[in-house]
């Protein structure tokens, strides 16, 4: 198999396929990154010539297509698939070759990635239990198709299919929108007061955690996406426009709408491992900030036979103390509360 590209997510794909017994060549047009991704991966070289039978295709998403037209032609028996977040106009720009060639193409996007980027933060498990969408152009056969779902199976991830329409309109609303939200966000504390931005709590970092994140990159992946993700920030700036005409206008009626909205738009995601969401409690404990309590706090948890469902947490400003969120279900909340008590934890009700 060849890897094209070695940053977090190729260097990944090397990393799970090596580990996994496969013989992986990696190839990336910055010799410092390949160098690292092979040693990190432990994959071979590619010399350019050496013949595959899969190639995965880990470049930005603006050569995606041209990388792929490159290989097309010298890997003449290969299945190709890609792990761009943007489906539609790489498919677009590939249009015009021929039926053959089209039928071993295959899209792919695996749904996983961390804050960190490039070959050294690479994780041999990184895609285990991920979901890994997978698209057909018109022309993709069933056995390239089932090459790339039996990769994403490898690598622990769960292969969905969707329809290249489909892939883009969703990952504008669960990705890329976010993206643009949570940056534009994080662009207002740059002239806001030093006093205002020293008493930020966890909704706001939890709310732009991910406007870190690399903008040249970010900045391809929304071009290739433009018209969806367009649709998703028009719709949200004309939602947020309203609620400041509401809030101007004295309009509680409304601002409550608002929130109300959405509250059950969050209730529409999915809960832990893709089931129902189920009715869940939360607890607060506040914890010293030093070796070992989170530990101590996690142990008595299961001594106490509770499942954490979820856990937060939002350190103290000015204290080396910091609060923990747990968050359990319901019956457990009493349960809990006295093993963490028994614990001399102090719980924050």
């Amino acid at each position: 198999m060849l890897v094209v590209g070695s940053g977090l997510i190729g260097t990944s794909i090397a990393l799970g396929l090596v580990a996994r017994g496969y013989d992986v060549v990696i190839s990336d047009s910055d010799e410092l990154a390949e160098q690292t991704a092979m040693a990190k991966s432990g994959a071979r070289l590619w010399d350019g010539h050496e013949q595959v039978d899969l190639v995965i295709v880990a470049t930005p998403p603006s050569s995606t297509a041209n990388v792929i037209r490159e290989l097309v032609a010298t890997q003449p028996n290969a299945v190709i698939t890609d792990v761009s977040s943007i489906k539609g106009s790489i498919f677009a720009d590939l249009s015009d070759l021929d039926v053959q060639d089209l039928s071993r193409i295959v899209g792919g996007h695996p749904m996983a990635g961390r804050e960190v980027s490039g070959a050294a933060s690479a994780l041999s498990n990184l895609f285990v239990d991920r979901s890994w969408v997978i698209t057909r152009n018109p022309s993709t056969s069933d056995e390239a198709f089932s090459t790339v779902v039996n990769l994403a199976s490898d690598l622990g991830a769960i292969p969905i299919e969707r329809t290249l329409v489909e892939h883009d309109r969703a990952v504008a609303l669960i990705s890329h929108t976010p993206q643009v939200v949570a940056s534009v966000l994080a662009s207002q504390l740059l002239e806001a007061e030093e006093r205002d931005v020293e008493l930020a709590g966890q909704g706001l970092r939890d709310t732009i955690r991910i406007a870190s994140s690399n903008a040249d990159l970010w900045g391809q992946i929304l071009a290739g996406n433009a018209t969806e993700v367009a649709r998703r920030v028009t719709a949200v700036a004309h939602d947020l426009a309203e609620v400041a005409r509401a809030l101007l206008d004295h309009d509680q009626a409304s601002v409550h709408e608002a929130l109300v909205k959405g509250s059950q738009g969050r209730d529409r995601l999915p809960g832990k491992h893709g089931t129902e969401r189920k009715s869940l409690a939360t607890l607060s404990v506040r914890l010293d900030d030093q070796p070992g309590e989170l530990a101590r706090l996690f142990a008595v948890a299961a001594q106490a036979g509770v499942n954490l469902e979820d856990v937060r947490i939002d350190h103290s400003l000015g204290r080396m103390t910091g609060l923990v969120e747990l968050t359990v279900e319901p019956h457990n909340v009493s349960v809990l509360e006295v093993a963490l008590s028994s614990a001399d934890f102090t719980v924050v009700t």
